[in-house]
């Protein structure tokens, strides 16, 4: 079904990457109850505004209970007509959605005739809102005039009428101006009990919001972040489709590349191409535009007012301009703050608003003691560089233009290439970032037993291998995974192709079972040489030492494995390697596992019993019940019983719970009984770092604990001991036998 348009500047169809966030605006408005409050923080460029224009016209097709309103708050803007905007745009909204008529959310009306369109059932109360406006505005100085009109949404909702106002705060400025209206809407946003969706730049909303709430707010969150590859080829398909320019395959890769998934840089240069007339259907062609909308079209106005809005005085901003290119232009892009204020010559106000700028819009990552170059963004870069030579070195326009398209033209097949190389990376990164304490047949990380015993199989054959192997290895639990270039930016590190992975063995949060993974793709069309594997050996244990990592696991990763000397040297280092093949079927296993986020089956039974008192008793009951509508014979029920009194006595003595309670899950499946009982509080060392195995004899002999445990092991089929994050948790597993 095509939607009409209201708001949305492109159809349902064309709004590409952004399907999950806008169902969860316009589930957020169609909630019932109280406190549907919805805070959007967004990446610069990312579309921001967009979604929620999307989500008001979803929202007043669908025609429910909740009543949208969208407002964009705008930079320096006056707050008298800003407030004096919103409470117009707010009542003109109501009643375009009351009276089912979109024609009216953009006409031009006075009060007058807004207060006469409206429906006989909202006249008066549109009309003692007009009054109010009119007395506030006249008897009230600013600040109170501005919170009247912010208000309004409340006074409707209190009026029984459901509101939920999409307000768009990503172009708020850094004036005192602005820093009064933002403080304004997140005291606002804090304090309202109706519905509330809230959206703006992540460095800058968030704080806000926080600062006004004292340290807190209450709703849900949605991070917006840059466009996938897929779906900014997507997008720049659509764009190209609309204003009829000619692409081709390389040049849209080129260009979703060049501007690194930004919505609002992509749209504006297609639009350009569109304004131009010109195709853009080679890589010269793209890179023409590209330098045009460097030297003064939009490129050029986006950061130019922003350098504008940070340092308004032309010498200031001059100097400004100098310090962040060769900021950028340096071996390390970071500096200290002290270096950057004696540099720019400002006073302590003025330097603290020049950063702040820099930092909401990501231009620069700024700390308490240091500032760093976003030199990750082509555009921004390329920007520093022309401007610096136009402004402040003052070379000729003729000659930046020719060396700036030279180099872009140069840098475009390279950029390419890195392109393609990312995309055809294995997925290091993302398949490390799942590693939640999964137990894997070790032959995975030993490339050279693995190939060894299967060479020539086919994958079934070797699944069936797998799944035999008692040699296995458990997965640390990954909490932090990135590239080894946000560890050492220097050393020219592949985003997709090296990875850190921060983790806990056996998820016990501890200083001893801290771990660091540094996983490397190395890229190689043969076995790889025990040449290059010493290189890289070289490179990651430097990476190691200047980041003093601790307990260190290295694996290597190669498409065709590697040769028997270097096989030998891995081995000799206690260095985990894996084929291409080898890290299919991980990733495969890794899927199908997932214990912690397997869907909760229909046949499921919670219970909570307080510790003592023989309550473990209610407990074997419960499970006896559950144990015979699923027919285990008499002696199986037994045994689940026993287990379970075992587990929560256990659990009442050893846990040293706080709330002195135990939980108890009971699920059903199809060939067996899974029964986890769990406790919060300490849990004895030996028995996490053991799985609850190992206990020597005379603890045995001497505790019950330990005849416990042992009882418990011979009663059930699995059991397996596993950390939760504050106490322990007991998995006992029971197979139905037919």
């Amino acid at each position: 079904m095509i939607r009409q348009r209201i708001l949305a500047n492109v159809s349902r169809e064309e709004f590409v990457g952004r399907e999950a966030e806008l169902y969860q605006v316009v589930q957020q408005a169609s909630r019932t109850g109280e406190r549907r409050r919805l805070l959007l923080l967004a990446a610069p460029g990312v579309g921001a505004a967009e979604l929620f224009r999307q989500a008001y016209d979803e929202l007043f097709m669908n025609r429910g209970e909740a009543i949208p309103v969208y407002f964009a708050f705008g930079r320096d803007r006056d707050l008298v007509q800003t407030a004096r905007s919103f409470f117009q745009t707010l009542l003109q909204q109501y009643i375009a959605y009351r009276r089912v008529d979109p024609s009216l959310v953009d006409a031009d009306l006075t009060f007058h005739d807004l207060v006469e369109l409206a429906p006989p059932a909202d006249y008066e109360l549109i009309s003692n809102l007009v009054e109010t406006f009119d007395r506030e505005r006249a008897e009230s100085d600013t600040r109170e005039f501005l919170n009247f009109c912010l208000t309004s949404p409340q006074r409707l909702s209190r009026a029984g009428r459901k509101l939920f106002p999409l307000i768009n705060a990503s172009e708020l400025g850094i004036s005192s101006q602005d820093g009064t209206l933002a403080e304004a809407i997140a005291t606002m946003f804090n304090r309202s009990r109706a519905g509330f969706g809230l959206g703006g730049l992540r460095r800058q909303i968030l704080d806000t919001v926080q600062r006004a709430g004292n340290g807190r707010h209450a709703g849900e969150v949605i991070h917006l972040e840059k466009l996938s590859g897929d779906d900014a080829r997507r997008l720049v398909v659509g764009l190209a489709r609309r204003h009829e320019i000619p692409t081709n395959e390389p040049t849209r890769d080129l260009i979703v590349q060049q501007f690194d998934g930004n919505a609002f840089f992509i749209n504006g240069f297609l639009q350009a191409a569109s304004e131009r007339k010109t195709p853009l259907t080679s890589f010269l062609n793209c890179q023409r535009l590209y330098v045009d909308e460097l030297m003064g079209g939009r490129i050029n106005r986006r950061f130019s007012d922003l350098l504008n809005e940070a340092a308004p005085n032309p010498q200031t901003r001059k100097n400004l301009l100098r310090v962040l290119y060769e900021s950028a232009g340096s071996d390390g892009s970071r500096s200290s703050l002290w270096s950057w204020k004696k540099r720019l010559g400002a006073d302590s106000g003025e330097f603290d608003r020049i950063i702040e700028c820099l930092h909401v819009n990501e231009l620069v990552n700024s700390s308490a003691a240091f500032v760093e170059i976003n030199s990750e963004s082509y555009v921004w870069t390329d920007y520093l560089r022309t401007h610096y030579r136009a402004e402040v070195a003052g070379e000729p326009r003729a000659l930046i233009v020719a060396t700036t398209l030279m180099d872009s033209l140069k840098r475009a097949p390279q950029a390419m290439a890195r392109q393609y190389r990312r995309e055809a990376a294995l997925g290091i990164r993302d398949l490390l970032s799942r590693f939640d304490c999964q137990q894997v047949p070790a032959s995975l990380f030993h490339y050279d037993e693995f190939a060894k015993a299967h060479k020539g199989a086919d994958s079934d054959e070797i699944n069936v291998a797998l799944d035999a192997e008692a040699d296995l290895i458990r997965l640390p639990q990954m909490v932090h995974v990135t590239s080894c270039a946000a560890f050492d930016a220097t050393a020219h590190w592949e985003d997709e192709r090296c990875s850190v992975g921060h983790g806990f063995e056996a998820a016990e949060y501890t200083d001893e079972n801290e771990v660091v993974w540094l996983a490397a793709e190395i890229d190689s069309k043969l076995e790889v040489s025990v040449e290059l594997v010493q290189q890289w050996l070289e490179r990651l244990s430097h990476l190691a030492r200047e980041c003093k990592f601790g307990h260190v696991r290295l694996w290597l990763v190669s498409r065709e494995g590697f040769s028997s000397k270097a096989s030998k040297l891995l081995k000799a280092r206690d260095v985990f390697t894996s084929s291409r093949q080898q890290l299919e079927l991980l990733t495969a296993r890794i899927k199908t596992e997932a214990p912690e986020r397997e869907v909760e089956q229909p046949d499921e039974y919670e219970m909570v019993i307080p510790m003592g008192a023989d309550t473990e008793l209610v407990a074997a009951h419960t499970v006896e019940q559950i144990a015979r509508r699923v027919n285990f014979p008499a002696e199986a029920i037994n045994q689940i019983k026993t287990a379970l009194v075992e587990a929560c006595i256990n659990a009442a003595e050893h846990s040293l719970s706080p709330d002195r309670k135990i939980y108890q899950r009971f699920r059903v499946e199809p060939d067996k009984l899974v029964v986890t009982v769990a406790s919060r509080g300490v849990v004895p060392a030996n028995l996490m770092s053991q799985n609850g195995e190992g206990l020597n004899a005379e603890k045995e002999s001497k505790s019950r604990r330990g005849w416990g445990l042992k009882l418990i092991r011979t009663l059930m089929d699995e059991v397996e001991f596993r950390r939760v994050d504050d106490g322990t948790q007991l998995r006992m597993v029971k197979y139905i036998r037919k």
